[in-house]
């Protein structure tokens, strides 16, 4: 216990003498106290308002665009929409062969076997191509129906004739190329035999034409394909009584 009480003592002297140099009661006045202290290391007067400073802000660096990157598409087999593949070449035609040019020629025609060969050449096809011509001087104007073939049909034609008011007829009864053939007048001038070929029109009589008569010898001539024109000159000599058939530079 003795013991204790001495370490209480001591503690209490100790606090006290803590105390008094604390408070400056031991040393005069070389140790001012907390307030003085706080007041000499302030020093107000010596302050100085400092601004604050910020680091400036960097400046900005300006970024070049970044090139456009082209994309080739890959090749491809199969054509752009809209368009088509190209189509191989179609093989030349070939070349049709056609038949040598002919000639075949028919003399001493007359106006009805003229109209004859032109109807047959004509229905015969293409490339056939007539030429006619006359030899020898018109004497006369003959008005007429063609030959009709038979005189049964030349009888017919006669009677309708006369039915539209034309007496002044009749039918050849002689043989040749004009044979069946109405005769309706015959003239020295041509002037004249157009005269009543118009006359007669005007009455109906539509199958009357005029032909020139005397030393006066029609001449035709045919051109065309020789394979065509071999069959068609072959008919034509078998219809065309009286004329003979001739030949002729293609």
């Amino acid at each position: 216990m003795a013991q204790l009480r001495v370490i209480v003592i001591a503690l209490v002297f100790a606090n006290l003498l803590a105390l008094t140099v604390w408070k400056g009661w031991i040393g005069g006045g070389g140790y001012p106290g907390e307030p003085e202290r706080l007041s000499n290391q302030l020093s107000p007067e010596r302050m100085r308002l400092v601004a604050e400073v910020r680091p400036a802000a960097p400046a900005p660096v300006a970024v070049a665009p970044a090139a456009p990157v082209l994309v080739t598409p890959a090749a491809s087999d199969t054509p752009p929409q809209g368009e088509t593949s190209p189509q191989p070449a179609a093989p030349a035609p070939v070349p049709e062969t056609s038949a040598p040019p002919g000639c075949v020629a028919f003399g001493g025609v007359s106006a009805a076997q003229l109209d004859e060969i032109k109807a047959r050449s004509a229905g015969a096809g293409p490339g056939f191509k007539l030429t006619e011509s006359r030899s020898g001087a018109v004497s006369s104007w003959w008005v007429h129906v063609p030959s009709l073939g038979s005189k049964e049909a030349a009888e017919r034609k006669a009677a309708e004739i006369r039915k539209l008011g034309v007496d002044d007829l009749f039918i050849v009864q002689d043989p040749g190329p004009a044979q069946f053939a109405i005769s309706l007048g015959l003239y020295k001038n041509e002037v004249q035999a157009n005269r009543l070929l118009e006359s007669l029109r005007e009455k109906g009589v539509r199958s009357a034409q005029v032909a020139g008569r005397g030393a006066s010898v029609l001449r035709v001539e045919l051109r065309g394909p020789s394979d065509s024109l071999a069959t068609l000159a072959s008919d034509l000599s078998e219809r065309l009584r009286g004329a003979n058939r001739l030949e002729c530079s293609p």
